[in-house]
């Protein structure tokens, strides 16, 4: 436990280094399964050390701070959402729970893909693009990093969520 604890640490450590030098992000995301086309997002890093989102051209959110949160090892995906369970995790473990929840979900499997699999991600950090992060009128960019701090990939998640490339 103590050997996972400390790799974790070390591994959200090292991303928020990584963080302050975070050249500027670009990447689209298609809705189009969903009727809402192609979505262009950009995060440019400022000179103060913040963040601004920029959805399709516009500024959505100016100065932000992403945030990272680790997420535990063995993390139980197919947790209830409304349970009791899930009020252990954090909110990056919650997403996580959500974006398997519309993978594996009846009326999504086969429409959502990732690229990467919920199980691998031991970070993710979580750029609020619109000043509300949760998946009623909010958007968010997630980036998934798996043990040794690699990027996994991003997706942009609304209600619901698509690969940003």
């Amino acid at each position: 436990m103590l050997k996972t604890l400390t790799a974790s640490v070390l591994v959200t450590f090292l991303l928020v280094l990584g963080g302050a030098a975070h050249a500027q992000t670009s990447c689209v995301a298609d809705f189009s399964a969903f009727g809402q086309g192609r979505i262009t997002v950009e995060i440019k890093p400022r000179q103060d050390g913040r963040f601004d989102a920029v959805v399709n051209g516009s500024t959505t959110n100016a100065g932000l701070v992403p945030v990272d949160e680790a997420i535990r090892a063995g993390l139980n995906l197919a947790a209830d959402p409304h349970g009791k369970e899930i009020v252990q995790f954090n909110a990056s473990e919650r997403s996580l729970v959500h974006l398997h929840g519309l993978r594996e979900g009846a009326a999504t499997r086969g429409v959502i893909t990732l690229p990467f699999s919920p199980a691998d991600v031991r970070l993710l950090r979580t750029f609020d693009l619109t000043g509300k992060t949760d998946k009623f009128g909010g958007q968010v960019l997630l980036e998934a990093f798996d043990e040794q701090g690699a990027s996994l990939g991003k997706v942009l998640r609304r209600v619901f969520v698509a690969t940003c490339r």
